[in-house]
């Protein structure tokens, strides 16, 4: 994503050094430096130059990461106190409508517990690290999503990094290409869409090393659809539903991921059914 940014922001520079470029872009094509600094920098949007502090407080770095490892050991202490024993034994015994349900519940405020962590050690913890070291002064990295009414408030405010990238180089290409209609619109929305489910279930392939397109129907069918179902709510009811659906969706991703984890674990490793696409109850 840095590397597109950067010979985006730049192909025009090199494309067209003489000729007439957007205002306020900087016609110097940039050095090795430069590219360095973005690449360490905590955006994805390659800008010339950046707001910078006079220095870096290295006393607040250390904060930062030790709040990243607070994090992580306390999430690992979930995983360990409140999952284990419930999915160690997966695969071992049929499983029915009932003991899947209860499975669902118990990971609703663990599943939840992961997200909050998640969020807070990455967004807030390790970019303010890597803003203080590289003396970044725009941290804005989200915005207030734990208040939003509507869906597309809270997929715009919770990871504005991402968010700004995918709106400069994703839909508004797309808008300009199709048009300023209503139908212009909805396609580059479902594109971005499309594009964040398929990464992020392409992240979670590499880390569990099977297919299992949870994520991607939650994300790219429920999410996008949960945009359309809340647009113009203002009422506070929304809020609380916007935080419902979290609490179940969170419960079901970590109760299906780690209920497929576990089978495919316990399961012998000659069983073939169990390293293709599927929910699986049991060996």
């Amino acid at each position: 994503m840095k590397v597109h940014a950067f010979i985006r922001e730049n192909s025009p520079k090199v494309l067209h050094p003489s000729g007439d470029l957007a205002p306020g872009l900087n016609k110097d094509i940039p050095g090795f430096s430069r590219y360095l600094y973005f690449f360490f920098c905590p955006t994805l949007i390659y800008r010339d130059v950046y707001p910078r502090t006079p220095e870096i407080r290295w006393s607040y770095v250390v904060s930062n990461f030790a709040q990243v490892a607070a994090c992580l050991v306390y999430t690992y202490y979930m995983f360990h106190r409140f999952l284990r024993p419930v999915f160690q034994n997966t695969g071992k015994a049929p499983w029915s409508i009932r003991t899947l349900a209860m499975a669902v519940f118990s990971c609703i405020l663990p599943g939840t517990m992961v997200l909050l962590l998640g969020f807070f050690s990455v967004l807030h913890s390790w970019l303010n690290a890597f803003a203080e070291m590289t003396r970044f002064a725009d941290r804005q990295f989200y915005k207030d999503w734990w208040n939003s009414r509507q869906w597309g408030t809270y997929y715009r405010t919770w990871n504005m990094v991402v968010h700004d990238w995918l709106y400069n180089y994703v839909y508004r290409d797309l808008d300009e290409i199709l048009g300023y209609s209503a139908l212009g619109r909805a396609i580059p929305r479902f594109s971005v869409f499309v594009l964040s489910a398929v990464v992020h279930e392409y992240v979670l392939i590499c880390a569990f090393r099977f297919f299992f397109p949870v994520l991607f129907v939650m994300f790219g069918g429920f999410g996008l659809g949960f945009i359309y179902l809340t647009y113009h709510r203002r009422s506070r009811i929304w809020n609380i539903f916007m935080w419902l659906m979290l609490f179940v969706g969170c419960g079901l991703l970590m109760c299906l991921y780690s209920h497929e984890w576990f089978v495919r674990r316990n399961c012998a490793i000659a069983n073939v059914s169990k390293k293709g696409v599927g929910f699986n109850l049991c060996c």
